[in-house]
């Protein structure tokens, strides 16, 4: 009888896609721009502290789209004291829900040229040196010969695949804060009404991709799965759609953000990653026979 074959490395599956696609990796350059769309709506206190977290470094451009009614939220971009962040711009009335505020933001960047187009909502709070840490990521997957579309530095461990040496590489990074290389944001604006999954979905993506069982399904308080098939908002399609065309996501190890608004163990979310996760290998568990062909 003979073996079940090994499953290839993750990061030879990523190169093999990379050589598919024709992707190469490009560290970020003296000169290179770097631009963030804020999206705010109203919720001041949240979007002050955030405003503080992000303001601690500079090096990047800030365009500020916001889709406040209240009079104090409006008020705000124009008595924030900014002092490391560059403030290029800030565009009212940005409506239509959070995909709509997205795409305004991508096409704006793009539009003005940024190297590397970035996403932050008004409910994340970073740690000093987080912009920094945030472009080394995309120096570390260099070095691994992985091509990094998307990085992010709020890390949870629930969306990783595989602890690194600094880093990890990812299976979702969503728009609460992520950061793109011009190339991936334009694939990601572009391809956007196709970045619709749902668990189910998703899990399947990943199980013919890599292999992995990302056991997605909603459970109750005593193991019984409640939901098997649940609809993810749009932004949970950017990682697979990156890996389709070549980029990888990763992540910063350990995490220097923090949501305000869901915590750990909100859907899909568990703790944040730490430092003692670096160069831990495999998160999730791996089939060793063929689960089908790559998407």
């Amino acid at each position: 009888m003979s073996r079940p074959q090994e499953a290839p490395a993750v990061v030879d599956i990523i190169r093999y896609l990379q050589t598919q696609t024709g992707t190469a990796c490009r560290r970020p350059q003296p000169g290179d721009r770097v631009g963030f769309a804020l999206s705010s709506k109203d919720r001041v206190p949240f979007t002050r502290q955030t405003l503080e977290a992000m303001d601690m470094d500079s090096g990047f451009d800030l365009i500020w789209n916001d889709g406040s009614e209240e009079a104090e939220a409006r008020a705000l971009p124009k008595s924030f004291p900014f002092r490391n962040a560059r403030l290029v711009e800030v565009n009212y009335d940005v409506r239509g829900g959070p995909d709509r505020c997205i795409c305004f933001g991508l096409e704006r960047l793009l539009r003005l040229g940024y190297d590397y187009v970035g996403l932050i909502e008004n409910d994340i709070v970073m740690q000093a040196g987080w912009f920094q840490r945030l472009m080394d990521l995309f120096v570390l997957a260099a070095a691994d010969g992985i091509v990094c579309g998307a990085a992010t530095v709020r890390s949870y461990r629930s969306r990783v695949i595989e602890h690194r040496s600094g880093y990890s590489i990812n299976w979702g990074t969503g728009a609460g804060m992520i950061l793109f290389s011009r190339p991936a944001a334009e694939i990601i604006l572009h391809q956007y009404p196709k970045l619709a999954m749902s668990t189910g979905s998703m899990m399947s993506f990943y199980a013919r991709l890599f292999r992995l069982d990302l056991n997605l399904r909603t459970q109750d308080d005593v193991g019984r799965v409640v939901e098997h098939d649940a609809r993810l908002t749009l932004d949970w399609g950017y990682t697979p759609m990156l890996y389709m065309h070549g980029y990888a996501s990763v992540g910063s190890i350990p995490s220097l953000a923090r949501d305000l608004e869901f915590p750990p163990g909100h859907f899909l979310l568990n703790d944040y990653v730490r430092l003692q996760h670096r160069n831990a290998g495999l998160l999730l568990p791996r089939s060793p026979s063929s689960l089908g062909q790559h998407p």
